[in-house]
């Protein structure tokens, strides 16, 4: 599986680190597993992206709203 990159329109923070852009895998059956378990569509969102962009969830609160739209698109279609 080869990870898509995209550019952060608004860089975030990792571990100290400011992050310009995100690596995404394409998306695993134990991915949407463990999205499953959320309770709400965007909770279910926000686990998957960070599952694919192996990051914690509280780093993807933490994105801009635009910038987790396009991460939201690109990891949508992974599943095309």
């Amino acid at each position: 599986m080869v990870p898509e990159t995209i550019k952060l329109d608004y860089p975030i923070n990792v571990d100290g680190v400011e992050v310009g852009e995100l690596r995404l895998r394409r998306v695993s059956v134990l991915d949407l597993e463990v999205m499953g378990r959320e309770k709400s569509d965007l909770l279910k969102s926000i686990r998957l992206l960070a599952q694919v962009a192996d990051l914690p969830m509280d780093t993807i609160r933490e994105m801009d709203a635009a910038d987790f739209n396009k991460a939201s698109e690109v990891v949508s279609g992974f599943l095309d």
